[in-house]
């Protein structure tokens, strides 16, 4: 990966100005969105959109933007959906090439909190450690044990711990190596059926190197598998077998190592495809495709060859699968379907998804200006059930995070004790930033400032292993 840069994706609006002597119109407020370093993918870690605010005759005008750097995922004040979230009434769906055809109209959807759709899959869990290393999820082992990587400092892993949900406790899984290299960081983690893997760099050198670890999943002592240079160690995805290590890089392509070390090896047939999840491979990578828009096209099983051909509608935008489900953007409502284009539904007001964990999408909440209405920041939708649960919440400041496995992670977590206030002020309005050759305002103005306050005890997790299944 390349020298990491920010880049904004503007997504989220935000209701400002209460005391503005005019309506307000949504202000539109960027979330930053890092691009990772070079060998390392870092925790889907954020920026904040509590800003400053200032209210100009109706005018939102946001001031500066905080970083929010604990590992909550998104973090957002009175968030609400962009313009494209209007409902829609059915109306002709186009398919593409192998779809279903028809007419469609979208599924109405009844999102509730998590808690009350799947209370057996949401738990509290801790922080932090006793020693007062920060938790940060990585994914579901099982439906009540969790695998946290604690940190001793903001992504610096120190030690890989299960924690039971069920009883409340934590066992050391393995201590991080020390590895004597300056500057050395662990990236994303990935759980096998035998070991425990993950691979680390140093993202701030430019050299292009890169390690792999592994540790059985009943714990012990790390070993080093072995290094790689150059576009090798541009790593995007791992996966661990009972007999290898593989990853995909950057560029693309799959790669695999003996766990006992040796020459890496290129799997043939595996240009331009990137892991999604052992054994499947698919062919647009983590960061690619214009801002994550492009659409996947093709999965491909790499033990048995097999591929499959995703049926894209038209106009689809950003569709991701996995092995049985996909989700994407067509216009104003999430689409819904499998591969072929087979159970294809409509979601109005859903968006900007955020990932597909098997059966499960990821993706934006609707909104709704009811005051009393239940908002949260994310929806978890089941395709099998037609069940939407609720993650978080928008009004009144929310936040969350997604597990940092390599694969798509079981885990979504927020802390629920976390507010977000807000503070106003009368300033005089030729302190505003304005547009060049605008007028100056005269008189004085509102300015708010947001910021969080609280939280910092508990995270609420849902882990989607532990979700009853359909069978």
């Amino acid at each position: 990966m390349g020298d990491r840069d920010e880049e904004a994706l503007v997504r989220t609006l935000t209701g400002a100005a209460r005391s503005a002597p005019e309506p307000v119109e949504d202000l539109v407020v960027t979330i930053g969105r890092r691009r990772r370093r070079r060998r390392r993918v870092r925790a889907q870690s954020v920026l904040a959109v509590a800003g400053m605010v200032a209210v100009v005759g109706g005018m939102a005008v946001v001031r500066d933007t905080l970083p929010n750097r604990g590992g909550e995922g998104v973090s957002m004040t009175q968030a609400a959906p962009s313009g494209d979230a209007a409902e829609e009434t059915g109306q002709p769906f186009q398919n593409g090439p192998g779809g279903v055809g028809g007419t469609e109209k979208p599924a109405r959807i009844d999102v509730r909190p998590a808690e009350e759709v799947w209370p057996a899959a949401v738990s509290t869990i801790p922080v932090r450690a006793a020693d007062g290393y920060r938790y940060r999820p990585v994914t579901g082992l099982s439906a009540t044990k969790l695998l946290l990587s604690a940190e001793s400092s903001f992504e610096k892993a120190g030690r890989l711990e299960v924690y039971d949900t069920a009883d409340r406790s934590s066992t050391v899984l393995t201590t991080m190596p020390d590895t004597g290299v300056k500057g050395y960081f662990a990236g994303r983690f990935e759980v096998g059926s035998d070991y425990v893997a993950w691979w680390g760099g140093t993202p701030n050198d430019p050299d292009e190197w890169a390690d792999f670890w592994v540790v059985p999943r009943s714990g012990g002592v790390a070993r080093r598998v072995g290094e790689v240079t150059g576009d090798l160690s541009k790593v995007t995805r791992l996966a661990v077998t009972s007999d290898f290590l593989l990853w995909s890089v950057s560029g693309g392509g799959v790669y695999r190592m003996p766990l006992g070390g040796g020459t890496p090896e290129r799997l043939g047939g595996t240009d331009g495809l990137h892991l999604l999840s052992w054994p499947l491979a698919v062919d647009v990578g983590d960061g690619e495709g214009d801002g994550g828009r492009r659409n996947q096209t093709r999965m491909v099983d790499l033990e048995t060859g097999r591929t499959t051909e995703v049926s894209v509608p038209e106009g689809g935008d950003g569709f991701r699968c996995g092995p049985v489900w996909c989700f994407g953007q067509r216009g104003d409502a999430m689409v819904v379907q499998r591969p072929d284009g087979s159970d294809r539904r409509l979601l109005p007001g859903f968006g900007a998804g955020r990932g597909v964990v098997d059966r499960f999408g990821v993706m934006r909440a609707p909104f709704s200006e009811e005051p009393d209405a239940y908002v949260p920041l994310l929806t978890v939708y089941d395709a099998a059930t037609g069940l939407a649960a609720g993650i978080s919440r928008s009004r009144g400041g929310g936040s969350y995070g997604m597990g940092i496995s390599s694969s798509p992670s079981s885990i979504i977590y927020w802390d629920a004790g976390k507010r977000s206030v807000e503070e106003c002020e009368k300033v005089d309005a030729r302190r505003l930033p304005r547009p060049s050759g605008a007028a100056v305002p005269t008189g004085e103005v509102t300015e708010c400032t947001g910021r969080e306050v609280g939280g910092g005890k508990e995270f609420t997790v849902v882990n989607l292993l532990a979700v009853p299944s359909t069978k």
